[in-house]
C-alpha cells in the first residue's frame, strides 16, 4: 500500500485525531486505502472503518444529550392552608440567571423542543418574610418551594453554548436545546398567594427582650414544597396546570 507522505503527515498533525484510539486507526486506514493503488482490493476495508467510525461519533453525541421527562404537577400538602401577603428579606437573596438582581426565589425550567417534557428544572431560593395582608402578622417561608405563578416571567430559547445553559451548570459539551422559563419572586412584589403547612417556631432573629421569637412558620419538605403564586394569576396558572 503505497501513500503520498504529504498525505501522512497531514493525518499524524490532524487536530481532532486520537492516535491512542482503535477507531482512529482505522480511519487513518481507510483513507490511505484510498490513496493507493490496490483501493479495490481494500474497499471493503476503508468502507467497513468508516461505518465503524460515524456510528462511534453518533453513539457518543446520544450519550451526551440529556433525556425529557414528564413531570407530574407539584402538589401540596394535605394539611396546607393558603395565606396572602408581601415578601420582604429574611437574611439574604439570590442572584437571578438573567440579570444577576437580587430575588428571593427562582424557578428555572428547560422543556423540550416541540414536547412538554422537561430538561432540566432548577429552584434557587431564600427564606423571606411575609408581611400578611390579613391580620398584620408576619410568617416565615423557608424550606422546598414551587413558584407556579409570577409576573417576573422570562421565556427564551436556548441551545448548546448558551451563556444561560452554563450558569444552569449545563456541560458545554451536552447537546442541549429547548424553551427555558424562568420565573422569580422578588422582595417587595405585589401580593403573593402562599400554600403550606403552617406551625409555630422559635426563630432567634426575630426576639426581641423576653420574647422568645415564636412566630408562625410555613416550611415546605420535598415531595410536599410551598407553592407560590401572584394572586393576580391564580387563575391563570390554574387553567394551565
Amino acid at each position: 500500500m503505497v501513500a503520498p507522505v504529504e498525505l501522512v503527515r497531514e493525518l499524524l498533525y490532524y487536530r481532532d485525531m486520537k492516535m491512542v484510539s482503535g477507531r482512529d486507526w482505522a480511519f487513518i486506514t481507510a483513507l490511505l486505502a484510498g490513496s493507493s493503488i490496490a483501493f479495490p482490493i481494500l474497499a471493503p476495508v476503508a468502507l467497513g472503518s468508516v461505518i465503524t467510525l460515524v456510528v462511534a461519533k453518533l453513539a457518543k453525541l446520544r450519550r451526551s444529550a440529556i433525556v425529557a421527562i414528564d413531570l407530574p404537577p407539584v402538589k401540596s400538602a394535605a394539611d396546607a392552608q393558603t395565606v396572602y401577603g408581601i415578601p420582604r428579606k429574611f437574611r439574604s437573596t439570590v442572584c437571578s440567571l438573567v440579570d444577576d438582581a437580587p430575588m428571593l426565589i427562582e424557578h428555572a425550567t428547560l422543556r423540550a423542543r416541540r414536547s412538554p417534557g422537561v430538561l432540566l428544572r432548577r429552584i434557587e431560593q431564600t427564606p423571606f418574610l411575609l408581611d400578611l395582608v390579613d391580620d398584620g402578622g408576619t410568617m416565615l417561608v423557608t424550606g422546598a418551594m414551587h413558584v407556579r405563578s409570577s409576573l417576573s416571567h422570562h421565556s427564551t430559547w436556548v441551545k448548546r453554548g448558551d451563556p444561560l445553559l452554563a450558569k444552569l451548570g449545563v456541560p458545554a459539551d451536552f447537546a442541549v436545546t429547548g424553551a427555558l422559563e424562568i420565573k422569580s419572586v422578588a422582595e417587595r412584589d405585589p401580593v403573593l398567594a402562599v400554600t403550606g403547612v403552617v406551625s409555630e417556631e422559635a426563630v432567634a432573629e426575630l426576639a426581641f427582650h423576653r420574647d422568645g421569637g415564636v412566630v408562625q412558620v410555613m416550611r415546605g419538605v420535598p415531595g410536599a414544597p410551598i407553592i407560590v403564586e401572584d394572586r393576580r394569576l391564580i387563575g391563570a396558572s390554574i387553567l394551565r396546570y
